[in-house]
């Protein structure tokens, strides 16, 4: 199993990432605890050689989760200067209005008196003035709808403590409403409570629905009780630009001027923006702990491949061992002749461990210590006892190490073939789901005909 690329160059950000690996080493080797990546690679390389691919594995990952990092810091960094330069140009003073029939245009303000932010506002501008077709029968669905509202949003006429939000359009934006109230101390046109003059018990307003299209009208008056209720100065902003909005004429106006001051403070006004730097910021912290579980978890399914693919080439590995072992070779250059399968630009991991185990005897290891590695390294026990035999022959020098070998060949293919039939039930039993699903549609596909032609339709 290949973790790391042979001569790979270091980038800009392997001081850092190593710097960073070295003080994850440091937190772990204080807290005590050991990954499950590193046990796999020492269980490959060996404990010298396993330590040293999980750092340097460990330093790539870094790399990449720092590469990551720095790009969405500059984004959110982008984002909060691109924020702050829009804001730092003039101020808006405008309102588009849109065209008739194309809705009432919804603008979210920011704005600033005297330096002071307020609340952000949320202006609603009506569409120009509609055709005069029908006008007759929309304002009578309109008063019908403007009852329906009420109910809906349980208007009750005995105790209003809250703002009723009352509608400016009915009918799809075709007919306007204008409230008028006969107490705009208490409650104003836009639907917003006054409690400066409030007493405790309340007081009763007439609130009239003056339903406007073209130049037709229809007034309705509805009784109300007003509780107290509080407000600030964004709320009274509020009020007052609502107020001008509909003292204008849509049909003559195609903007909304903004006011410059209110209560003697200066005002300026910007359009709101989402907070992009902040959802960018969360995204990044999310993608980098997202990316360290990645590459752990990849890291563990490396090894779990690599011991599948050297369980399923046990069987043949044996075969050729004991084939090359009868030509009367010695094991060692039995070894260096499988030594060779590794060499190659992919080679199956078992010759890898082979040729890891021929380079260990050349650099002055036993054969024996080798043989034992090589086992060790393999971790199962097919390769345990491969090694033991290997070891056994070295140690007492006895003959029938072909025969040995030879049985246990037969043993593994046989293991090899009942691990296939497993494999092979458990295919089964997993094709069995979408077999059924199928079942079902090919019954519907049969029976909804025959019950149309039995119908007679």
């Amino acid at each position: 199993m290949k973790v790391l690329s042979q001569g790979k160059e270091r980038g800009v950000l392997y001081g850092p990432a190593l710097w960073l690996q070295r003080m994850e080493e440091k937190c772990a080797r204080a807290l005590g605890r050991r990954s499950r990546g590193l046990e796999v690679l020492i269980g490959i390389y060996g404990p010298s050689g396993g330590r040293t691919a999980y750092r340097e594995y460990r330093i790539r990952e870094k790399e990449k989760l720092l590469l990551f990092f720095l790009a969405g810091i500059s984004l959110t960094l982008g984002l909060v200067i691109s924020g702050r330069l829009q804001r730092a140009q003039e101020g808006v003073r405008t309102l588009q209005r849109p065209a008739s029939g194309a809705g009432n245009a919804v603008y979210e303000m920011d704005v600033t008196a005297d330096g002071e932010k307020l609340a952000p506002l949320r202006i609603e501008v009506p569409e120009q003035e509609p055709s005069q077709e029908e006008v007759r029968r929309l304002l009578e669905d309109a008063a019908l709808e403007l009852e329906a509202w009420m109910e809906k949003n349980g208007w009750d006429p005995d105790g209003l403590k809250e703002d009723p939000k009352l509608p400016e359009t009915l009918q799809r934006g075709m007919v306007d409403v204008v409230w008028e109230s006969s107490r705009y101390d208490v409650l104003d046109s836009a639907g917003h409570l006054h409690n400066e003059l409030l007493p405790e018990e309340g007081e009763t307003v007439t609130l009239r629905a003056i339903l406007s299209c073209r130049e037709t009208e229809k007034i309705l008056t509805y009784p109300v009780r007003v509780l107290p209720k509080g407000q600030d100065t964004a709320s009274r902003l509020f009020r007052e630009v609502s107020r001008e909005i509909q003292k204008e004429d849509p049909a003559e106006t195609e903007v909304v001027y903004l006011p410059e001051e209110f209560e003697g403070k200066a005002l300026s006004w910007q359009t709101a923006r989402p907070a992009y730097g902040l959802l960018a910021a969360l995204l990044t912290a999310v993608g980098c702990i997202a990316l360290r579980a990645a590459s752990e978890r990849d890291l563990c399914q490396k090894g779990e491949k690599r011991h599948a693919a050297l369980l399923a080439e046990y069987p043949s590995f044996l075969l050729r061992l004991t084939l090359l072992a009868g030509t009367g070779m010695p094991l060692r250059a039995v070894f260096l002749r499988l030594g060779r399968e590794g060499e190659k630009e992919d080679p199956l991991p078992v010759y890898e461990e082979v040729l890891r185990t021929v380079r260990e005897m050349e650099s002055g290891k036993t054969e024996l210590q080798a043989y034992e590695s090589f086992g060790s390294r393999c971790q199962l026990s097919q390769y345990r006892k491969c090694a033991s035999l290997l070891a056994q022959n070295l140690k007492k020098g006895t003959g029938g190490l072909v025969a040995a070998l030879g049985q246990e060949a037969a043993v593994a293919f046989e293991e090899r073939k009942a691990l296939a039939r497993r494999k092979g039930e458990e295919a089964q039993t997993k094709l069995l789901l979408p077999m059924l699903m199928t079942l079902a549609v090919v019954m519907v596909l049969i029976m909804v005909p025959a019950c149309f032609s039995f119908g007679g339709f």
